[in-house]
């Protein structure tokens, strides 16, 4: 946390202009040594050479941004040089000889968030901005980076959380001089329950634009899966074959249809078998169809629905919360039928749709897809972005919840007071001013080096 970090910023590689930046003590040290500079203001740009001690390194610019009016809160510097491999890193090596290390991924951003420049959440969304593959995840990306509503949301939950908890701790201390009003309490915490409740209705649809639909294809040995796979993707990813249960294990890859990000997995086929590498690729299958957004369930065209079919849609059903595509394949056989999707699949109010994976006729599913989360994922309004974020704010709901039952059963608020401050604390966890190291290491390790 006290070392100084440098890192080179810019992806390595010929290019017009590369980047190393550099934080923490030393960067005065740096300056004198390096850009032979002995007075310097903040924030603004010099050009000069780059030295190694006394062998130039390189013809660069560069600005020094003073703590703690800087990105990470600390002394930092950023230099400007000529693109290319060799260039910067020569800079990076002599710098690091000035006693800096390499800093690790996201470790600038970590600073940040330890020295309270940005929040965790912030920084997440600085990290999902970077990485955005479609334009709507980089629009939900960049309305969670320059909007501050939802952070300035989360902080009004958090003191208000806190004006309770502080209540309860007079009344507690001082019980023969105070009385809080429990209605009263009660319509706090609803009112932030209320808050937390829209803040979560539209968790999922952020998770989604940034993170992608996860998209399960399921179906049984021989339905066409794989072949669809390799269509949606317009490449031979996965091996296809007339022989059934080809696929033992899942293949995950991901695409782009109309701007919506696709994690697609094909999963092995769904049967009885005695196989036993066919049952772990199966229980993979049942895996990802849990932990999925969306199912597309393959049914062969070609064939009457049979008791593999009603297998797989039986499990289909148990599943909540799911989006759900029947798709008819092998429309391009002579013995394709309509009537192979029996009736009560069409009583579902499950989409369904007709392809051909083979002759990568799969434009209706394209559409479908397209058709559900379209307006799911055209953020309007700065939302959460990831499952960490969900996790820690509807864990607090539920202490919350926990805390307003107690009121209603007429327990005394010392044991309000236990909920109401475990719920504090995964805001607190929510926002990054509760934190473990493992925690934050899990976070910054997804971060490129250098940010």
């Amino acid at each position: 946390m006290y070392d100084t970090i440098v890192a080179i910023s810019t992806p390595i590689g010929m290019g017009a202009i590369g980047a190393v930046r550099v934080s923490g003590g030393d960067v005065d040290k740096i300056i004198r040594n390096c850009l032979k500079k002995h007075k310097y203001e903040s924030k603004k740009m010099y050009y000069g050479w780059m030295y190694d001690e006394d062998s130039p390194v390189d013809e660069v610019t560069w600005v020094y941004h003073s703590k703690p009016n800087s990105y990470t809160g600390e002394d930092m510097l950023e230099i400007f040089c000529h693109g290319g491999k060799l260039v910067t890193y020569n800079i990076l090596k002599t710098i690091i000889k000035l006693g800096a290390r390499q800093a690790l991924p996201g470790e600038f951003s970590k600073r940040a968030v330890l020295n309270g420049k940005i929040d965790l959440i912030k920084a997440e969304a600085i990290n999902s901005l970077i990485k955005a593959e479609t334009p709507f995840s980089l629009d939900a990306s960049l309305k969670l980076l320059k909007k501050n509503r939802l952070s300035e949301t989360i902080q009004e939950l958090k003191h208000e959380m806190i004006n309770i908890a502080a209540e309860i701790e007079v009344e507690l201390d001082y019980p023969d001089e105070v009385e809080i009003d429990s209605l009263n309490l009660k319509e706090k915490i609803s009112d932030i329950l209320k808050t937390v409740d829209k803040i979560l209705k539209e968790a999922d649809n952020g998770i989604i634009a940034v993170e992608g639909v996860k998209t399960a294809i399921v179906g049984k040995p021989n339905s066409g899966k794989s072949t669809l796979l390799n269509a949606l993707l317009k490449k031979d990813r996965a091996i296809v074959t007339e022989i059934p249960g080809t696929t033992r294990d899942t293949i995950e890859e991901s695409l782009n249809i109309n701007g919506i990000l696709l994690k697609l997995i094909d999963t092995a086929g769904i049967r009885p078998t005695e196989d036993k590498i066919e049952k772990i690729g199966i229980e993979k299958t049942l895996n990802a169809m849990e932990e999925s957004n969306l199912i597309l369930f393959i049914l062969d065209g070609t064939t009457p629905y049979d008791y593999e079919d009603e297998m797989i849609f039986s499990r289909i059903k148990e599943l909540n919360n799911k989006s759900v595509i029947i798709v008819l394949n092998k429309s391009d056989s002579e013995h394709f039928k309509l009537s192979n999707c029996p009736t009560k699949l069409f009583d579902q109010k499950f989409d369904i749709v007709t392809i051909s994976a083979k002759n990568k006729e799969i434009k209706s599913l394209e559409d479908k897809i397209y058709e559900i989360y379209f307006e799911k994922i055209n953020i309007e309004e700065p939302t959460l972005t990831n499952m960490r974020q969900k996790n820690s704010l509807e864990s607090s709901r539920k202490y919350l919840l926990n805390a307003l039952n107690s009121l209603n059963m007429g327990f005394s608020n010392d044991v309000v007071m236990i909920d109401v401050r475990k719920a504090l604390e995964k805001i607190y966890e929510l926002t990054g001013e509760n934190y473990t190291e493992e925690l934050l290491n899990t976070i910054f390790s997804n971060f490129c080096v250098g940010k």
